[in-house]
Order: structure tokens, then C-alpha cells, then sequence
């Protein structure tokens, strides 16, 4: 029995999966990852590799924790690295409407991220690497990382604390009653007091085998990875993707109406992160599973509207992952109701890499029994119960 008397099973290797095992050991629990592929096999190790401002009040605080706990994980010298600084983000458009648009709205709800606007010979001089005739909002936020480190690093972390990592091709809760005594991995049952579900998009199966609880989605990214030396030097994005995003920028009742995702609608937008010269292009939010390769012509196409460079640029490789995204573009984290014992933490969408830590702390707390409360925006019961 672990000093905290709890043992928990933890089901997902991705970002959350793993630093929840991470603070789980460190609070002296005895704890079991199950992951099914590998670590950060999913949207952790196949993102475009930033971490950035969610632009939704109630996921900015994730954020701020989850930039301190990503500054304790570079300390401990495990291979993920991120600047003290960030890059820069510019959002770009080939309107001024639509860049004046965002300059607006950032500073009605978020005043105190530093921005600005720019064109120009203003605009060329700040990233020479962009194309001219563009308006951009430029944000003091967004930190390049490279993909999957920060998740390799925190299960490196959690084994180092005790946890055990293991492989299971299936793995679902034991289920008694109204309580989850455990997890059934590859037929094996093994007792738990506590199970945590962070399997990104796949967590609803896990919670309700009846598939009739379907909060979260798969929403597939596609990401061309190009040489880029010359830069650019910011994060980029192009203007109108906050509406492929769920960006929510006010406070209004209708506000959590019009920030809630149409998960069957294909989006096409213009993004790119710089990293030690390379370039990870993107973006797609996609119903379906699809061909990475026969996105890369639209993807770079798009891009060298904004970045010439991209056109001839040599191609490393793409990559596609199946973001989870909720219906209303919030993760549920916490107890599933109606479930003793299980726990979800998943549906972050976009912003696993930018919240999933503080977001795994949040569950953490919640299964140790010890504060702060869930918010209710975030709460697994807002979806209902499980079938």
C-alpha cells in the first residue's frame, strides 16, 4: 500500500496521462500507466509543438500553471527544453479588418497580453521572412517546443518517482455496481482504488463502452514539417482561425454558444512554428481520419502566401493526430459521475500541450481528495452520466 493509501491506474501515455502519473508518485501513491502504442503516440508527439495562450478565461489559468510546471520540468534536466522567453505570435491576414478584429477582441477580454499591429516596412522589419502586402496582430506569447519532449520527459519523471509504464492493447475499468475496483488490461484484471481515463479522443469508449456518452471527438491535424533556416522568427497563424479553434474572447451568455465546435465541419488554416530551423506547418481540424501526404501540396501552398520561403522548401515529413475535442471546446477533467473511483481528464482539443499538465493536477487533486475544486466549466458531470 502506497503512503497516500491509494492506488491508481492511469490510462494514456500522452501529456496528461503522463504528468498525472508524475504528480500521483510524487504524492506517494502507487501508480500504474497503461498506454496501448507507445508514449505520445497521439496528438502529444504530433502536434506542431507550441505552447500558447488558449485565449478562453477559463482555460487561462491552466495555461499559467501549466507554463510553471514546464519551467520545473526543464530544471530537472530531462530533456524537454523551452525558452525563458516567447517567440512571438503573429496573427496574420491579408485584411486589416480581420487583424484589426483580433486586436479588438484580445484587448476587451485578455488587456493584459502585450500586443500591438503592424504592416508594412514595420511588419518586414519585425519578421523579414514574411510575405509583403500583410497586416499582422502581434501577441507576447507562444513558446516552440519540440513535440512529444515535454511527455517523454514527464514519464521519465514519474518512473523516477515510482510509476510503473506499461503496455496494454486494451485496457478498460473493472467495473462493479456503481464502483470501478480496478482496470481488465489485455483480459488481466488488476486492482486499483482509482482509475484516471486520459486517453485524449478514445477516453469516452473507455468511460462508456456503449458509445452513447460522447462528449469528445477526434478532430485530425495534419502537420507538414519543412527546413526553414531563414525563419521565420514568431509562431504564426493566420488571422481567421479562431474560428476553427473555439477561440473565446468575451464573457457574454452567448459567448459559450458561438465558442462551441461544429466537430463535422473540415477546417483549412494557415499556421506555422519555427523551431532550430525547421518549420511544423499546418493547420487542419478534420472530421475523419485523413492521408497526410495528400494534404502537403494545400498545406504549403497556403503557407508560402504568407511565408514565400515554404514553396521551395525541403519536406522532412508529415504526421496527422486525432485531436480530442469536447462539443462545448473544454476539457472535462475530474469524477465521472455515477462511477466511484473513475476519473477522466481529456478533450482539450488545441491546447493539450498548453494545459494538459496543470490540467492533470486538477484530476490529481481530485483523486488524493485535496483542493482546489473542479470548475464547473470544466467538470465531467456537465455532459450528463454515462450509459
Amino acid at each position: 500500500m502506497s503512503r497516500t493509501g491509494r492506488d491508481v491506474v492511469v490510462i494514456g501515455g500522452g501529456i496528461v496521462g503522463t504528468a498525472a502519473a508524475a504528480f500521483l508518485a510524487e504524492a506517494g501513491a502507487s501508480v500504474t500507466l497503461i498506454e496501448r502504442e507507445g508514449l505520445a503516440s497521439g496528438a502529444s508527439g504530433a502536434n506542431s509543438g507550441v505552447v500558447q495562450h488558449p485565449f478562453d478565461p477559463v482555460l487561462a489559468a491552466l495555461y499559467r500553471e501549466t507554463v510553471a510546471l514546464y519551467r520545473d520540468l526543464v530544471a530537472a534536466d530531462l530533456g524537454f527544453r523551452m525558452a525563458d522567453e516567447p517567440a512571438g505570435l503573429l496573427y496574420l491576414s491579408e485584411s486589416e479588418v480581420a487583424v484589426r478584429d483580433v486586436d479588438r477582441s484580445l484587448a476587451e477580454t485578455f488587456p493584459y497580453l502585450a500586443r500591438d499591429v503592424a504592416a508594412g516596412g514595420v511588419l518586414q522589419r519585425l519578421d523579414p521572412a514574411l510575405a509583403p502586402g500583410l497586416w499582422a496582430c502581434r501577441v507576447g506569447i507562444g513558446f516552440p517546443v519540440q513535440p512529444g519532449a515535454s511527455t517523454y520527459a514527464y514519464a521519465t519523471l514519474a518512473e523516477r518517482r515510482g510509476a510503473h509504464i506499461r503496455q496494454g492493447r486494451a485496457a478498460a475499468p473493472d467495473v462493479r455496481g456503481d464502483t470501478v475496483v480496478g482496470v481488465v488490461i489485455d483480459g488481466v484484471p488488476l486492482a486499483a482504488d482509482a482509475v484516471l481515463v486520459a486517453a485524449g479522443p478514445w477516453s469516452p469508449e473507455i468511460v462508456d463502452p456503449t458509445r452513447r456518452w460522447a462528449p469528445i471527438r477526434h478532430r485530425w491535424g495534419v502537420v507538414v514539417e519543412t527546413e526553414l533556416p531563414a525563419g521565420p522568427t514568431h509562431v504564426l497563424e493566420e488571422a481567421e482561425i479562431g474560428a476553427a479553434i473555439g477561440i473565446r474572447t468575451g464573457s457574454s451568455p452567448t459567448t459559450e454558444a458561438t465558442a462551441a465546435v461544429d466537430l463535422d465541419e473540415e477546417l483549412v488554416d494557415f499556421s506555422l512554428v519555427p523551431l532550430a530551423g525547421v518549420a511544423s506547418v499546418g493547420s487542419t481540424f478534420l472530421p475523419t481520419e485523413p492521408d497526410p501526404g495528400g494534404w502537403v501540396e494545400r498545406l504549403l501552398g497556403r503557407a508560402a502566401t504568407f511565408v514565400p520561403g515554404v514553396a521551395d522548401a525541403p519536406i522532412r515529413g508529415t504526421r496527422s493526430c486525432a485531436r480530442p475535442q469536447s462539443v462545448d471546446g473544454r476539457p472535462l477533467i475530474g469524477a465521472v459521475p455515477g462511477r466511484r473511483g473513475l476519473y477522466l481528464c481529456a478533450g482539450h482539443g488545441s491546447w493539450g500541450i498548453s494545459t494538459g499538465p496543470a490540467s492533470a493536477r486538477l484530476a490529481v487533486d481530485a483523486i488524493l481528495d485535496r483542493g482546489p475544486e473542479i470548475p464547473p466549466a470544466l467538470d465531467v458531470g456537465r455532459f450528463g452520466m454515462p450509459g
